[in-house]
């Protein structure tokens, strides 16, 4: 009897230890939004961007092992995250759906929400209810902070589409305006050298902040602590902030590169384009540094 019982004690040590090795070496399923740079985006069939590099860097130092899941859409990688499909979305504003099924870290970027138009139908952004009689267009699966969509969905005209398309539906004359993260639409005009027949109306609609969220069901949630205290650190140092316009340069540096192939193709572009557009590169990259000068004393939201 006593054999027995030491046996069965040996199996169950024996099971509750491969239990907690397994667990310990879990790999964690990470995602992202795939279009919304210099954030995040899709490079090469992996997530590249500021939120990216940063939970690469955290869970490296925190050895903790994860994986890449690039997803199709913005949509798509909160409906995985709902289904526990994914442990942790690298980058997502905070809204009361979304809280339900995630939970949320320490905010680590602001960013501004604005609204784009095409060049000669401005309109004075005083207040969200100036957007009330317009017909406007965003990115599917976008939130821009509870507040905001909750005015939306229920004072707006406002149709979701993949980003491609909603520009498309700007340019085309279908929209009146576009709702957008501010770095998104200063690297997206460019992308489409369409600086020129866009304007980004002022103030900014609203100013949210990234979190990353984990899945409440995700044995992810073990680490937030941890996981807010590298993300605090990296804040403080000014690592975020320095991630944000490294990788924004990055991205003009690619549409300068790719504006020259095209222009040298066509034999179009001229020393005066070319300081035009050193110009314009500027003075975005110079917008994206108002955001970073003082986290606590960002432009005030058009409410």
């Amino acid at each position: 009897m006593a054999k027995r019982i030491s046996i069965l004690l040996v199996f169950l040590i024996t099971t509750l230890c491969n239990t907690s090795f397994a667990t310990s070496a879990e790999t964690f399923i990470v995602s992202g939004n795939p279009y919304a740079p210099p954030v995040v985006w899709e490079e090469h069939k992996q997530l590249a961007g500021v939120a990216p590099d940063l939970v690469k860097e955290i869970f490296e130092e925190l050895s903790l092992p994860y994986a890449v899941r690039v997803l199709s859409d913005w949509e798509r990688v909160q409906q995985a995250a709902q289904k526990g499909e994914i442990d942790l979305i690298v980058s997502a504003y905070k809204n009361d759906e979304r809280s339900t099924y995630l939970n949320f870290s320490i905010p680590y970027l602001p960013e501004q929400t604005v609204i784009v138009v095409e060049k000669g139908r401005e309109f004075d952004l005083s207040s969200w209810d100036s957007l009330k009689g317009k017909k406007g267009v965003s990115g599917i699966g976008e939130s821009y902070g509870q507040e905001f969509d909750s005015f939306a969905a229920e004072n707006l005209d406002l149709s979701y589409f993949r980003l491609e398309r909603a520009i498309e539906t700007l340019n085309l004359g279908k929209a009146d305006y576009l709702i957008i993260d501010l770095y998104t639409a200063l690297i997206y005009a460019r992308l489409l050298q369409g600086e020129d027949s866009i304007t980004i109306l002022d103030p900014p609609v609203t100013t949210q902040n990234f979190h990353l969220a984990i899945g409440k069901d995700s044995a992810l949630n073990e680490h937030l602590d941890e996981i807010n205290k590298k993300l605090s650190e990296k804040i403080d140092s000014g690592e975020v902030s320095n991630l944000v316009l490294g990788h924004f340069d990055k991205w003009q540096e690619k549409i300068a590169k790719r504006s020259q192939y095209l222009n040298r193709m066509s034999h179009q572009r001229t020393a005066a384009q070319d300081d035009y557009l050193k110009k314009q590169d500027e003075m975005a990259r110079q917008r994206v540094l108002g955001t970073m000068v003082n986290r606590e004393g960002l432009p005030p939201a058009a409410e």
